[in-house]
């Protein structure tokens, strides 16, 4: 396993200035917040009413402390009729921070698979699936992780689960 600090490093400065940013804007009318969120989850390719509805959405959940993963799925496959995880979990872990990021790092560094389309089921599967990687967070090979974000930037102030999440991202492909 090689995990790449270079990725990680600006990344961090670039998530420090976005948890910063969401909590003086409203989210819904800023455009440079949005090109950034944008930017920095890799949220590209769609329509502008996806983007009106998610913003909205968020801004008007932004300090709701009882949302979860479940609620923005729901809502967001209400608005749309496709199953957004990956999306659904970067808002939640904005409002959130304890609570984990759902990307193709994370599936690819815990073994894991999102339920194809075809799926009976599917909506339920991936609420599960992200509540199995909720209690990943607490392994031992996860509390590894952050032990080793620890050692390599000792001032981060972030949740544990954001540490752990960077180191995610950060590993290359096995």
């Amino acid at each position: 396993m090689e995990i790449r600090f270079d990725r990680i490093t600006p990344g961090i400065q670039k998530y420090t200035k976005l948890m910063q940013w969401v909590l003086e804007t409203d989210v819904s009318r800023d455009m440079d917040f949005q090109r950034f969120y944008n930017g920095f989850y890799r949220m590209r390719q769609r329509n502008s009413a996806f983007y009106t509805s998610y913003y909205q959405f968020f801004e008007e959940n932004k300090h709701n402390q009882q949302l979860t993963f479940e609620d923005i799925l729901h809502y967001l496959y209400g608005q749309t009729g496709q199953i957004h995880a990956s999306f659904s979990s970067k808002m939640l872990a904005t409002i959130r921070p304890e609570m984990p990021i759902w990307d193709k790092f994370v599936l690819q560094n815990l073994n894991l698979r999102s339920p194809y389309s075809y799926e009976k089921n599917r909506l339920e599967r991936v609420v599960q699936l992200y509540n199995y990687i909720i209690q990943w967070y607490s392994t031992e090979e996860a509390q590894n992780y952050l032990a080793i974000f620890n050692q390599h930037y000792p001032d981060a102030v972030m949740t544990d689960t954001k540490k752990i999440d960077w180191i995610l991202w950060g590993i290359q492909e096995r």
